[in-house]
């Protein structure tokens, strides 16, 4: 069959297509001429350069804040160090008198600010040095200086036994004040013991210029013993201040006790447990009788004069003396000794015919002066007139309830611990003013 324009069916499907090829070419030719009459082929897109983020912001620098202000003057003793910092952490702060004593405190939880919680000494210079780090690691450092107020009274003190000492087992601790404590419990917690035996023991105040230490029962043969005082910017109340620290070392001898009986007109001595000696004595008469209670040796002498009139009997009195005396062994303030009485030899072991003090003979007198030391304990019994407290170290003569209620600070005793190394110590320690330098034969 053929088809409306005369073409085979077939024809002209393959004419049509042929058309179509040909318009396809022409058109890719046409697209190609185009491309090819330009000056220059175009460039490739360049490529999208990656955007960059802005330079970091350098971390903030630490900036530490010291309180006292840099150059104060006048700083109350009680006041606070503080440093503090914004934008970082702290590292380091010190705080250093002249001496190089350090000012302790505590930082924070978060390493922000730092608090001394030590005391400041009166008129002293102090340093502060403190160092901060910011976020990116940069140290901070500032150093500032202040000076504390002059006090209106200064706490000066003496202390026995001597550095170095070797004393008896009876020797309590003794530290004089130059002037009146009125908090007492504050510098009575600026006093610490230490023992390479440690002892229960305890503070007594025995007016408001003079404190004692004693342990429960007598001192360790053998006990080394250190004293610290801790004084140094401790107000003491009323505008008196501690200007200083000291450690004292002292060691405990043989044990010496002694035991005078009045009655019987003998008197024992005890060396580490056992009887070394037993003598012949004469104590006070009915008109002077010696003290009975528990005595401490306070100091030894080879020769003393005795005065009656230093002890109420004056020059004309019936009673009166005045004697140069040998191997005096002193155990009140008052005046009595043991001591050689050549005098009264004949009464010595039958009479009691002295103004007070031992009488001993120069051979037990003698004997008696080489083995004493400071601390050594003499117990007189047998008579009417009572050892009263504070004529010598008496400390023995309370009960234990009684020592520890004389504890400004904690009525329950406190046990010492190790000691520390070796310090010094100046002044040597004196009696009270109330107790002269008397004597009775």
């Amino acid at each position: 069959m053929r088809s409306r324009d005369g073409l085979h069916p077939a024809v002209a499907v393959v004419a049509a297509l042929v058309g179509v090829l040909l318009l396809s070419s022409l058109t890719a030719c046409e697209r190609s001429v185009a491309i090819d009459t330009l000056d220059t082929l175009p460039s490739a897109p360049a490529a999208t350069a990656p955007v960059s983020a802005s330079p970091a912001l350098p971390a903030p620098p630490a900036q530490l804040t010291v309180a006292p202000a840099d150059g104060a003057t006048a700083v109350a003793p009680d006041s606070r160090v503080s440093v503090s910092v914004a934008n970082g952490t702290l590292t380091d702060v010190s705080v250093l008198d002249p001496e190089g004593d350090t000012v302790v405190g505590a930082l924070d939880p978060n390493a922000h600010s730092w608090d001394s919680t030590g005391t400041l000494a009166p008129a002293t210079q102090y340093l502060v040095t403190a160092t901060a780090v910011d976020a990116g690691g940069a140290a901070t450092q500032r150093s500032t200086s202040f000076t504390t107020a002059a006090p209106a009274n200064v706490l000066g003190l003496k202390i026995a036994p001597l550095e170095g000492e070797v004393v008896g087992v009876g020797m309590p601790i003794i530290v004089y004040f130059s002037t009146a404590v009125t908090d007492e419990a504050a510098v009575e917690r600026a006093l610490t013991v230490d023992a390479t035996q440690p002892v229960v023991g305890s503070w007594h105040w025995y007016g408001d210029k003079e404190v004692h230490y004693r342990p429960m029962q007598y001192w360790p043969v053998g006990d080394a013993v250190t004293l610290h005082v801790n004084l140094k910017g401790v107000d003491a109340g009323k505008g008196v201040w501690g200007t200083d620290n000291r450690t004292l070392n002292f060691s405990i001898g043989d044990s010496h006790i002694s035991t005078v009986n009045a009655v019987t007109h003998e008197m024992s001595v005890v060396v580490n447990g056992s009887v070394a000696r037993t003598f012949a004595v004469s104590t006070g008469r009915d008109k002077y009788p010696t003290t009975s209670g528990i005595h401490v040796v306070l100091e030894k002498s080879p020769t003393v004069i005795m005065d009656s009139a230093t002890v109420g009997i004056p020059k004309g009195n019936p009673d009166y003396y005045y004697e140069t005396v040998n191997w005096d062994v002193r155990i009140s303030w008052s005046g009595e000794y043991v001591h050689s009485a050549p005098w009264s030899v004949s009464e010595q072991g039958r009479a009691n015919v002295s103004h007070g003090c031992v009488n001993a003979s120069p051979t037990e007198a003698e004997w008696f002066y080489g083995l004493s030391v400071r601390g050594d304990v003499v117990v007189v019994t047998g008579t009417p007139r009572p050892l009263l407290s504070g004529n010598g170290w008496t400390d023995w003569n309370m009960d234990w309830q009684q020592w520890v209620a004389g504890s400004a600070t904690n009525p329950d005793p406190t046990s010492s611990s190790a000691p520390t190394p070796l310090g010094s110590y100046g002044p040597t320690a004196t009696p009270p003013a109330s107790y002269g330098p008397t004597a009775t034969p």
